[in-house]
């Protein structure tokens, strides 16, 4: 669906995806509807709704800082964490790489539920401490909701199924035992998958019993954690494929070029009105690539400029962004891809154009492995 970039903190990017304002409203009008005018019964409309928006923001916090906890201790791990990202069933840290130790693995699943209890016991804290100083109802209800819910969350996170991190925790034990991490991840991810189709059970159990709005969240999470488990697996194998092979072997060799002086008109009459190629590597001294120029980033100059414009006024200039070795991983490759505006990769073997690669390439690359395999 996409996401938004809302800031960093401890020098991780935090995104959320826009499934999460979905999550959002839907616990802010559980918290406001129905859980507090329950708990404190008697309290006007305004005080639920300022302790259901209260409660919604202090929980996505708990959250945040479970993933933070998560993020920090994989970093001090050697572990590369891009940021993290809120969604419609939580928080995610997104890392360029796994753990290379069934230890740091063990340690870093560990200590989110370890964190969601310390959040849990503070929460508890505050309600058990307000309550005896005569504090509102309204702030001590919202701290012992919160303490319930980073409690309930530790709880449930500790369940053996992948890539929850009790999941991760199982995963970590069973590599440590068995010193193959495919192996491990596929017995987890295999718990993951039952765990998942048992909460759903127990939703749709929930369903028949009367308590709707539980049996639907039930269902909701036994759902996306049973499809979460093959996803992750099946991510771990792609990485793992992507790890051994280079961008050589997936590149295209000896594409068209184009040189930096030419003119933007020439570059639309020679090339692309007669070449069925959206994008040229720029090359000069023979094959030395400094740029890469596009179809959309000539649609974006006025038509009258084409002819005293040049490519090199309108290229994506070569940079680290834009070029891998042939001996890039392609997983790295992939990172990459994702990241560059141009969607093509130039590839150099010692400051010379070797080939280019593309999503395409990838895709083409993966389906003959496929194909092997089966």
């Amino acid at each position: 669906m996409g996401d938004i970039r809302v800031g960093s903190v401890l020098g991780f990017e935090i995104r959320i995806d826009f499934s999460w304002f979905i999550l959002f409203f839907l616990i802010l009008w559980t918290f406001t509807m129905v859980v507090f005018p329950a708990m404190q019964p008697g309290m006007g409309v305004g005080i639920y709704a300022a302790m259901g928006a209260s409660a919604t923001l202090l929980f996505f916090a708990s959250l945040l800082a479970h993933e933070l906890s998560h993020s920090v201790v994989a970093r001090r791990r050697g572990v590369e964490v891009e940021g993290i990202t809120l969604f419609i069933f939580g928080g995610m840290a997104r890392t360029r790489m796994e753990a290379e130790e069934a230890g740091d693995e063990f340690v870093i699943a560990g200590v989110g539920p370890l964190s969601s209890l310390i959040i849990g016991a503070l929460f508890g804290l505050v309600w058990w401490g307000g309550t005896r100083l005569g504090w509102s109802p309204a702030i001590t209800g919202v701290a012992q909701y919160l303490a319930y819910l980073n409690v309930l969350l530790a709880v449930f996170n500790l369940l053996p199924g992948f890539p929850l991190d009790g999941g991760r925790l199982f995963r970590s034990i069973a590599w440590k035992l068995t010193g193959d991490l495919t192996r491990a991840t596929r017995m987890a991810s295999t718990g993951g998958r039952w765990l998942g189709y048992l909460i759903i059970a127990l939703g749709v159990w929930s369903l028949f019993i009367g308590n709707f709005v539980g049996g639907i969240w039930l269902v909701l999470i036994g759902w996306f954690l049973r499809n979460a488990a093959l996803a992750s697996y099946h991510q771990h194998v792609l990485r793992g494929m992507l790890d051994r092979v280079r961008a050589s072997d997936a590149m295209t060799r000896n594409p068209e070029t184009v040189h930096p002086d030419i003119t933007i008109q020439q570059l639309m009459d020679d090339y692309f009105m007669r070449r069925r190629y959206a994008a040229y590597p720029v090359i000069e001294d023979g094959d030395h690539p400094v740029g890469m120029v596009t179809l959309q980033q000539v649609k974006a100059v006025p038509r009258e400029e084409w002819p005293t414009r040049v490519v090199a006024d309108v290229m994506t200039p070569s940079g680290e962004d834009l070029v891998v070795a042939v001996d890039e991983r392609l997983s790295t490759v992939l990172e990459k891809l994702g990241a560059t505006p141009t969607r093509r990769l130039l590839v150099s073997e010692n400051g010379h154009l070797a080939g280019i690669i593309t999503a395409s390439d990838l895709s083409a690359w993966l389906d003959r492995a496929r194909q092997l395999e089966e």
